[in-house]
């Protein structure tokens, strides 16, 4: 036998950034994007021994206070680990690739890049590699196309005779 007995729950419906006063409800793409922090501060806190404190950010807001201090990992870096990701870092710093554990670390984080978009962050960090591949390879992006087979400027009509004979 079960019984049951009537419970309230409070659910959020909205909201409201604490930055720039954006608000979204759960219908909203942007709600489920919010960051949200409570902390209870602990000995010594700056805020004050034992006090809460409470933050909501819409994304964007977010990313304008701290994205400079985030990691972010996408979820096909999981395959590689995370000395991978800090040889990498070491790599664009000094702007170099200096041997071939570096070119094999480079190439690995060129794959997990390889989708992003051209004007992220993502993408700026993916042609600062291919760069310093290209550079530490001594070739250029040019010398790749030339390698590659090219269909002739006139393949359409090449490719009509060769339909209208059979």
């Amino acid at each position: 036998m079960k019984n049951f007995e009537d419970e309230v729950v409070k659910v959020i419906s909205k909201l409201t950034c604490d930055g720039c006063g954006e608000q979204a409800t759960q219908d909203d793409y942007e709600f489920h994007e919010f960051i949200s922090i409570d902390h209870k501060c602990g000995y010594g806190s700056i805020h004050g021994d034992g006090n809460q404190i409470s933050i909501d950010l819409c994304q964007q807001c977010f990313a304008d206070m701290c994205g400079d201090s985030l990691t972010v990992i996408e979820p096909n870096e999981e395959k590689y680990d995370s000395c991978s990701r800090i040889d990498v870092k070491d790599i664009l710093s000094a702007n170099k690739i200096s041997n071939q554990e570096e070119l094999t670390s480079a190439l690995k984080r060129l794959d997990q890049l390889w989708d992003a978009q051209h004007l992220s962050e993502s993408g700026g960090e993916f042609h600062q590699l291919v760069d310093l591949i290209t550079a530490f390879e001594g070739k250029s992006w040019d010398s790749y196309f030339g390698t590659v087979y090219a269909a002739s400027d006139d393949f359409m009509s090449e490719r009509a005779i060769t339909v209208g004979k059979s």
